[in-house]
């Protein structure tokens, strides 16, 4: 399923605009364009499902353990005190993106978290990338 008014299926999952730290056959993994905190990663089904209402339950499942895998990776990689793990469904509970997906937000004790957004530079983003793909690789579940 494709949908073409969806910018994760256009420009993610199509064309592959994104400092990738997973790619597998049905989910696709890649640091936030803006993210809340260095290492901030999405985790989405490589299909347009809107919510968690629409998921297939097999692909729901399959990438819950890749959040499990990544989450162990960027907390390993960027020695995190701990994790924001978020999901979102509909406008009012702030899903800004209708393409199911799943936050990895790092955290650390003495660092508060600046909910303002900005942009990120997909040099700066593909860096932290690579270390989060090397992560993964050695996450045994």
């Amino acid at each position: 399923m494709y949908d073409e008014t969806c910018i994760f299926c256009r420009e993610i999952a199509n064309k592959g605009n994104a400092a990738f730290v997973y790619r597998g056959l049905n989910i696709l993994a890649f640091m936030d364009n803006a993210p809340i905190e260095e290492g901030h990663v999405l985790v989405i089904p490589r299909n347009h499902y809107e919510n968690i209402y629409d998921i297939d339950k097999d692909i729901y499942l399959e990438l819950q353990l890749a959040v499990k895998r990544i989450s162990i990776a960027v907390k390993n990689v960027l020695k995190t005190d701990g994790l924001n793990i978020g999901q979102n469904n509909g406008r009012v509970a702030n899903q800004v993106v209708m393409h199911y997906h799943v936050h990895i937000i790092p955290r650390y004790y003495r660092k508060k978290i600046n909910w303002e957004r900005e942009n990120a530079n997909i040099d700066d983003l593909e860096i932290i990338a690579v270390k989060i793909r090397a992560g993964i690789k050695e996450v045994k579940l």
